[in-house]
């Protein structure tokens, strides 16, 4: 349909409050925290205006396939369908095929989105927020070029013939007395080779023309795999300049953009780029409040955040510890490494008891000096960059968490199944939700109290994954359920730095020519990286190793052993030289080509890219032909 420039998002919306006169919208939300936030912000909304709405969460475009056939077909009065974090990168109405008085708004931060999205679709409207028009218009023009290339060719194949059919016919035209017409040798046929001269070179430099554009085209796809603006900064800055904006949607954005940068999706520049954006709102939304007031202050405030992890819930030796930055910077899988972090706290003054208590057990003088000796004695350790600009709010008398913190409760939420969470130890209050992809059979069945029985969901596996994004949605506006979240992070963090330092100590890491290599057959924690984001987690702490100790800075292939289902799920992530660096993924299409030589039975199915799930006995095969052909 269209191309939705950031300056009319507001009519997007606009249009959208106007179909919600004649239907209803859904919306689907990709699994990850950036989607969640900017679901969250976009429902206040569609609330505010009274708009019916239906959230409907999704982990790959089988559920697409999926709910268009559950969801979408059975709807008549469907209007609007809005898509988070999902469906930007490929042809989207490959998986949803929408009547034809329903209209497709897609909010990704996928990059580079499909074209087809953007010049084709009649039905599809994609914000955007690329502000290169001159490069756009010149995507659309070659889209265009390529797109009715075939369909000029065949008229011009068809008005050739007709040309030659009239140049064999005989000119019948007479003189005045009935005669033949004398007709001169240069007459006609020197005019006709001047003609077909002119369409001869006219046609190949249509063909020049098209060979560009395609060569274009093909460079725009082949740039490699990366992450524009964060989603729920775009909802938000809708939200701007709807005037709609409150200090909770602000808090979400910002948990948004913070989750980019933590899963190194962004670099620091575009980081510190949107994180302008809400300077003057976190000024403008928290003033001073009378200390004398009963409400529970729940301010937000600008304040640099620490490159250890969950500081304020955690013990500092346990933070620094299991952190990816600072493990990397001592190299703590040694005993060397763990020697140089006891003696930089003595170095700062704090003694090892007083580290190893949880950090609001720690002596009060000590949490006031800790900011000044970090910033004194951690550069003399490679810790240079240790710090980075956030914010934080506060929940009152209930406690603070950091914008990184409450990422990582969130992400933990939204990867760790109830079975893994039971291993670890944490019990955690999952919400249910609305279910969707339920069992027919049980639509109408009733409990003994006469009751509907609540349907249970269709045995597809890893359907777990609805119910932790309903109880990490939850979890945004609670301090609750983001403490039992941070509970959970911890001890998972715990055995991805077990496993990472397991891994290096037993040197079960591989240096090919393009990649490291990695992968999980056996080991008492495996289950616990069958989820792409834990398995993902663990790639970038060994890539935060590997760029400090390795001789030389490569992207990782990482795969884990699912032996349930019989196949390995494969991550591939790139190392960028330094930390707050991003370099673009190029391995979704090297592993569609590895597929393609190998034919291996693959699920191809996550909106990363660079996640794959490979069968067992294909596995070997598959990594021998990425290598090769890397």
């Amino acid at each position: 349909m269209v191309r939705i420039y950031k300056s009319r998002w507001h009519e997007a919306y606009e249009k959208i409050k106007q179909d919600s006169l004649e239907g209803n919208c859904i919306v689907f939300v990709a699994s990850d925290v950036d989607a969640l936030c900017a679901c969250k912000i976009l429902q206040t909304l569609l609330k505010g205006d009274f708009i019916p709405h239906k959230i409907v969460p999704v982990s790959s475009y089988s559920d697409l396939k999926e709910a268009n056939t559950e969801l979408v077909q059975t709807d008549d009065e469907l209007r609007t369908i809005i898509m988070i974090n999902c469906g930007g990168m490929v042809d989207t109405t490959l998986f949803i095929d929408p009547p034809v008085n329903v209209t497709m708004y897609i909010i990704d931060s996928h990059r580079p989105l499909n074209l087809d999205n953007m010049f084709s679709s009649t039905q599809v409207a994609v914000f955007d927020d690329n502000e290169d028009e001159v490069y756009m218009k010149e995507l659309s023009e070659a889209y265009e070029n390529v797109t009715y290339d075939s369909s000029d060719d065949e008229d011009e194949g068809s008005s050739e013939e007709e040309s030659e059919e009239e140049g064999n016919e005989k000119d019948d035209d007479e003189t005045d007395d009935g005669g033949e017409r004398p007709r001169l040798e240069s007459d006609r046929p020197r005019q006709r080779r001047r003609l077909n001269d002119d369409e001869g070179n006219s046609a190949k430099a249509k063909r020049a023309k098209a060979k560009n554009s395609r060569l274009k085209i093909a460079q725009y796809y082949s740039s490699g795999m990366y992450y524009s603006q964060s989603v729920a900064g775009i909802v938000y800055t809708l939200a701007n300049q709807l005037d709609r904006t409150t200090n909770d949607l602000l808090w979400f954005a910002i948990t948004g953009v913070t989750s980019q940068y933590i899963t190194e999706h962004i670099d620091s520049p575009i980081y510190l780029d949107q994180l302008r954006t809400f300077m003057d709102d976190v000024a403008r939304f928290n003033l001073p409040q009378d200390t004398s007031s009963q409400t529970i202050d729940t301010a937000i405030k600008f304040e640099d955040e620490y490159r250890f992890m969950l500081y304020r819930h955690w013990s500092l030796y346990d933070s620094m510890f299991h952190s990816g930055y600072v493990a990397s910077k001592l190299g703590v899988w040694k005993e060397f490494g763990k020697k140089r972090l006891n003696n930089m706290f003595a170095k700062m003054g704090f003694s090892l008891y007083q580290c190893q208590q949880v950090f609001t057990h720690m002596d009060m003088d000590l949490k006031k000096i800790l900011r000044s000796k970090i910033d004194s004695v951690a550069p003399l350790y490679g810790l240079t960059d240790i710090c980075f600009p956030s914010f934080s709010r506060s929940y009152g008398w209930r406690g603070q968490t950091s914008a990184s913190d409450a990422v990582y409760s969130l992400s933990a939420l939204l990867e760790t199944s109830p079975e893994v969470a039971h291993r670890l130890g944490e019990t955690v209050e999952w919400n249910n939700g609305e279910q969707w992809g339920t069992d027919p059979e049980d639509a109408d069945k009733e409990t003994a109290s006469g009751e509907p029985e609540t349907p249970r969901p269709k045995k597809v596996k890893n359907r777990w994954w609805l119910q932790n994004f309903y109880t990490a949605y939850d979890a945004l506006d609670s301090i609750e359920g983001m403490q039992r979240g941070l509970g959970l992070c911890m001890k998972l963090q715990r055995v991805i730095v077990q496993q990472g330092t397991a891994m290096i100590e037993k040197k079960s890491v591989k240096t090919l020519r393009t990649f490291r290599l990695a992968i999980i057959k056996d080991g008492p924690d495996i289950s616990l990286f069958t989820h792409p984001l834990t398995l993902s987690k663990l790639a970038l702490f060994l890539v935060d190793a590997y760029r400090e100790y390795g001789k030389r800075n490569l992207p990782f292939v990482i795969g884990t052993l699912n032996e349930e289902q019989g196949s390995y799920l494969v991550v591939g992530v790139t190392g960028a030289p330094t930390f707050g660096d991003v370099r673009q993924n190029h391995f979704g299409a090297a592993f569609q080509d590895a597929v393609k030589r190998t034919k291996a039975h693959v699920k191809h199915d996550s909106f990363e890219t660079s996640v794959m799930e490979i069968r067992q006995d294909d596995l070997e095969n598959f990594i021998e032909n990425l290598h090769l052909g890397a």
